[in-house]
């Protein structure tokens, strides 16, 4: 009995006597140096709570060198540079603010990581005015494009759409950056080339050549553009007899008029008078040919024109004056007075008969403005930057035969002016299935192509240069 009791509380102190020296002692390492990681054991009497081990806090996200930044008051002034390595943790949210000039685009993105999912916010005079949370159903991170309308500095608000914190980027960046000449470090001058103005093909185009002219109906007026590097040829058949005048209408573009005969040139002309851009030439066309006009552009400028030949009614001759007749009496002669006659020319006139007069019918202009653009915050309505630049778009008959074709521009904007009573609908090749009633005659200008942001094509084609498009 003796010897089970001392051999129990020999056993019990083994046990305890390293424990006790853990708890009361320093632990050595086998080299006799200090143990970096101690173990401390800790005995729980019976009927207590355990002690549950918890992380240090080590690797969490921290508080980004902008804090505090919470506040639109308090918004951090950035510039065009990429902010790398900021954070989002807890109910923080960033406020930052840049400086823009009227009509200055500015995009701004968020790149995230750690399981980030950030939402992008834009205000203007303290109203929202674009807002982004998902750039993509695949990319959790965000994009915003905004035009400036005056001077001003604008606030971007970055948040989390989600609980999760995490690390993201933030890229502000102007979409259209304006080139800022640099003078070349030389005794001569090197002279600064200015860009040329992009214009929308017109509907003769292309027709820069002799070759190429586009043939018009004499009497009938139609509206062209031409500009720096671009000429426009047209052409009809001059009848033997007739008197021909051509002449340009515009007071955007100062247009130089050229008209060629078979083989000869037939006139020029600049100005048409003294303080006028456009041109006017009129001739005489003694035989019967093909004549070319030329249309082209002086000192750099550009615009829209009206160009239309007619057969004109010659200018009357002036009426003839009396011619006094003297008669001088002979030496033999009684003396007579003197008589003034008056000459009468005959004129021969041919009646033809041509039927009854038509009244002359007056087409109305039809107006149509569609509106294409690309709905990248899924708010089913146009916002600032989301229109789609440079899309073809046709106008077609009832029979789908185009009559005309435009190119939106660079707010999404395509623009008709028709004088045409065949119109019937507008389409976008590039768009399957859709198109537009339009009401002839009348101002259409409510018409709008929205594509949604998970399915616009990435095929979608534009133009790249003029001088390619019909």
């Amino acid at each position: 009995m003796f010897k089970k009791r001392w051999l129990f509380i020999a056993l019990f102190s083994f046990v305890l006597l390293p424990a006790v020296s853990a708890v009361t002692g320093t632990t050595q390492a086998q080299d006799g140096g200090q143990n970096p990681t101690p173990i401390v054991i800790t005995l729980t009497p019976a009927g207590q709570s355990t002690a549950v081990l918890s992380p240090t806090g080590e690797g969490s996200v921290q508080p980004d060198r902008f804090e505090p930044n919470n506040d639109a008051s308090a918004a951090t002034e950035i510039g065009l540079q990429t902010e790398s390595g900021l954070t989002l943790t807890g109910d923080d949210m960033d406020y930052f603010t840049g400086y823009l000039k009227a009509g200055q685009m500015v995009r701004v993105s968020t790149t995230v990581y750690e399981g980030l999912d950030t939402r992008l916010k834009i205000y203007w005079d303290g109203q929202l005015v674009a807002e982004n949370d998902d750039r993509s159903p695949s990319d959790v991170g965000s994009t915003v494009t905004f035009t400036a309308p005056a001077d001003g500095w604008y606030v971007a608000l970055v948040e989390k759409a989600t609980v999760y914190d995490g690390v993201y980027d933030l890229e502000p960046a102007l979409a259209e950056p304006t080139a800022t000449p640099t003078a070349a470090p030389t005794l001569t001058p090197t002279p600064t080339l200015t860009p040329t103005p992009i214009m929308q093909p017109d509907l003769a185009e292309p027709n820069n050549s002799p070759e190429t002219a586009r043939p018009v109906t004499p009497g009938l007026r139609s509206t062209y553009t031409v500009g720096a590097g671009d000429v426009d040829y047209f052409t009809f058949i001059a009848k033997s007899g007739n008197r021909y005048a051509c002449e340009t209408v515009t007071d955007q573009v100062d247009t130089l008029l050229t008209v060629v005969g078979v083989s000869s040139i037939i006139g020029v002309n600049d100005d048409r008078s003294v303080g006028r851009v456009d041109s006017y030439l009129a001739w005489h066309a003694t035989e019967e040919q093909p004549v070319i006009v030329k249309v082209e552009a002086r000192g750099g400028s550009f615009g829209q024109y009206e160009l239309v030949c007619q057969n004109v009614v010659p200018p009357s001759a002036p009426p003839m004056s009396p011619v006094p007749v003297t008669i001088t009496p002979t030496a033999n002669e009684a003396p007579t007075a003197t008589v003034s006659l008056t000459a009468t020319e005959r004129i021969s006139l041919t009646v033809q008969h041509i039927g009854r007069v038509q009244p002359q019918t007056t087409i109305p202009t039809t107006h149509i403005r569609l509106l294409v653009y690309y709905d990248a915050n899924n708010d089913r309505q146009p916002g600032p930057g989301e229109g789609i630049a440079n899309v073809s778009v046709l106008a077609v008959d009832g029979q789908g035969q185009r009559i005309a074709q435009i190119f939106t521009n660079a707010q999404g904007e395509a623009i008709f002016n028709l004088a045409s009573e065949a119109i019937t609908r507008v389409i976008v090749p590039f768009v399957p299935g859709w198109s537009a009633r339009v009401r002839v005659g009348e101002i259409n200008n409510d018409i709008v192509l929205g594509l949604p942001a998970v399915r616009l094509p990435v095929f979608l084609p534009v133009q790249n240069q003029v001088s390619s498009e019909e």
